[in-house]
């Protein structure tokens, strides 16, 4: 079966873009981007930057500039895009968040075609390990939940981060794996990529009053596990 993937580059969909490859034709990528818009549906942090992903898998990238972040206006772009993609389904990084299923299915069902989520209901846990124990290099680009001050972001996700995170958060699964919305993350390295990314320049954007903020990557390139091989 031939599908596209929504990438955002953050872990969820990278993990999923990871288990289409094992299952399914991988023919293009989908993303969302947007220099100012925030969105419900989508990751937006540093998206822009899933250009490189899909140019070391040699893959079409459909990249929607978000118009506005009205919901309906986000579906009618999103099932274009499916349209646009030619694919037989679409693969979304989803784990917990009902609303986001209940539209990404009803985009594609819009597009006529189907929506697959392989990480639904799959232990936040579990999920966060595997990506630690296959070496996937992900590090924080934004956090927003008390306790996960400046200092965070620009880490990456090891287990000694995920017990501090653990410990901050009493515990919860969710917070582990950032569904509650506590941080957002960006993949610069995983056990399939051809090719790895290297961040060249970034920027902190800290709020002191709302205790938030994000690593804005303003540059990044392409290194082929050893060689430099693109730039943007």
């Amino acid at each position: 079966m031939k599908v596209s993937c929504l990438v955002s580059g953050g872990k969820d969909s990278i993990y999923a873009l990871w288990c289409a490859f094992h299952q399914y034709e991988v023919v293009s990528i989908i993303n969302f981007e947007s220099d100012k818009l925030e969105s419900l549906l989508f990751h937006i942090p540093n998206s822009k930057f899933v250009s490189l992903i899909a140019e070391m898998f040699s893959l079409p990238l459909i990249s929607v500039k978000m118009k506005s972040d009205d919901l309906k206006e986000e579906i009618e772009q999103l099932t274009g895009a499916i349209r646009k993609s030619g694919t037989e389904a679409i693969i979304t990084g989803g784990i917990r968040s009902e609303f986001q299923r209940y539209h990404f299915n009803r985009a594609a069902l819009m597009a006529n075609v189907k929506c697959f989520n392989p990480l639904w209901r799959l232990s936040p846990e579990l999920i966060i390990q595997d990506l630690i124990n296959n070496h996937f290099e992900i590090i924080l680009v934004s956090v927003s939940s008390m306790g996960l001050d400046q200092s965070f972001l620009g880490k990456k996700i090891t287990h000694q981060l995920t017990r501090k995170i653990r410990g901050i958060s009493y515990g919860s699964d969710l917070a582990i794996i950032g569904e509650g919305g506590e941080y957002e993350s960006f993949v610069l390295d995983a056990p399939f990529f051809p090719s790895r990314i290297v961040i060249q320049e970034s920027q902190i954007h800290w709020n002191e009053f709302r205790e938030e903020g994000s690593l804005e990557i303003t540059s990044a390139t392409l290194e082929s596990k050893g060689k430099m091989r693109a730039s943007m």
